[in-house]
């Protein structure tokens, strides 16, 4: 538990509420906050730092928890708008900013253009407001007036010809109650600003996942013939990834709600284009560390379930394997196994044997964890039947984590 801090992190995003004309909330912008205690965003690598936002809203925070039914804005650069990235990410709920730093010409208008027929909502951040006419504009949902930069006159006059074109009026930057009544009369859509509400700290303790391992899941995933079931056997390998990709299941943004009984219904689920887009940003946000000794127990455990489930023909041997990996899960997140396991789509026969040892399942990792302690079991013919392997399949268990890890 001591050496826990060289592989667990605290996920930080920030989020300020955009609210219509009669104040009620319509969506949040997700903001990039670093990795320590300042409230400050730190943007060295926007491209990075849009990857962070997603993945810690999609699969360690989860979106419901963060904008519940409304909006979620996240911001885009360049080099994302014109990959392939976000079209693995489902649609729902989120509107992508963006960015005044790309050029608004016709490559960034196909491109939007593009995202739109996907289901994205866009809209243009801190676009100038005497650019209406430019040809990415036709392309957006959204405008993004800084009220700061331009005044509030300024934003006032470019109300008609943005509604003109098609397009609803976020007035960002609103800092006192008078401008928003001025805005407000102008007919301003929605606004965002410390008038209403200051960006609100989120944080959440997360494992790390191995940038080492994402990276070879991404020269793999370069390869067209590579097939799911291959993907799932390298995901399997990293704890933090599979966990992932079990709330990203279980997320509001993906709408699935169904549940797996293992790391390859969650591969199959989703699909390879979603894994890709999920490995490519999880392997931008620069996460990376060496794993300590609870994870080897992870994964020792994993391994030694699937052997055992194999062996004696108990149970699926690839929710075994589950079974095995996520039983520290309560030890990274210093939470309790049972309120983590309701934030996963986790078959019954799985959640069961995590949460009070039931089942054929439980009966498994109960067995691992006592062996795992030096302690020998003896009773009913099960057990006997574990016995009778378990040796072997221990040290099997133990090299191949050696290998992996």
């Amino acid at each position: 538990m001591q050496s826990m801090p060289v592989f667990i992190q605290h996920v930080r995003l920030a989020r300020q509420p955009i609210v219509d004309r009669d104040l009620q909330t319509m969506g949040y912008e997700l903001l990039f906050r670093a990795q320590d205690a300042d409230q400050v965003a730190r943007i060295s690598n926007s491209n990075q730092a849009t990857a962070s936002v997603v993945i810690n809203a999609l699969t360690e925070i989860g979106l419901e928890a963060l904008v519940g039914t409304t909006q979620a804005f996240i911001n885009v650069p360049l080099k994302l708008l014109f990959s392939d990235v976000l079209k693995g990410i489902s649609p729902r709920q989120l509107v992508l900013e963006v960015l005044e730093t790309v050029e608004c010409n016709e490559a960034t208008a196909h491109a939007m253009r593009e995202l739109k027929q996907l289901g994205f909502r866009v809209a243009l951040d801190d676009f100038p407001s005497d650019e209406i006419d430019l040809p990415c504009v036709a392309s957006a949902h959204y405008i993004k007036l800084d009220v700061l930069a331009d005044g509030v006159e300024k934003v006032s006059q470019t109300v008609a010809l943005a509604h003109r074109v098609g397009l609803k009026v976020i007035a960002e930057k609103v800092e006192e109650w008078s401008d928003f009544e001025s805005l407000k009369a102008a007919g301003v859509d929605y606004f965002q600003g410390h008038f209403f509400a200051r960006s609100e700290m989120i944080l959440r303790q997360s494992i790390r996942a191995n940038k080492a391992h994402l990276l070879s899941l991404l020269v793999l995933l370069q390869d067209d013939e590579v097939t799911l079931e291959v993907v799932s056997e390298k995901v399997n390998m990293d704890l933090a990834l599979s966990y992932r990709l079990l709330r990203l299941v279980n997320s509001t943004a993906i709408g699935m709600r169904r549940k797996v009984e293992s790391v390859p219904d969650a591969v199959r689920m989703l699909g390879l284009n979603t894994i890709r887009s999920m490995i490519y940003l999880s392997a931008l946000t620069g996460i990376d560390g060496k794993p300590p000794a609870l994870v080897h127990t992870a994964m020792v455990r994993a391994r030694f379930a699937e052997l055992l489930s194999q062996k004696t023909r108990m149970g699926n041997p690839y929710s075994a394997f589950l079974v095995g990996l996520f039983s520290t899960l309560d030890a990274f997140y210093d939470q309790p196994i049972k309120q983590i396991v309701a934030e996963l789509p986790l078959a019954d026969t799985v959640a069961e044997a995590l949460v009070s040892r039931q089942g054929v399942l439980g009966e498994i990792l109960e067995y691992v964890i006592f062996y795992e302690r030096g302690v020998w079991l003896e009773g009913d013919e099960v057990t006997e039947q574990l016995n009778a392997c378990a040796p072997v399949l221990y040290v099997e268990a133990v090299s191949w984590a050696e290998q992996m890890l």
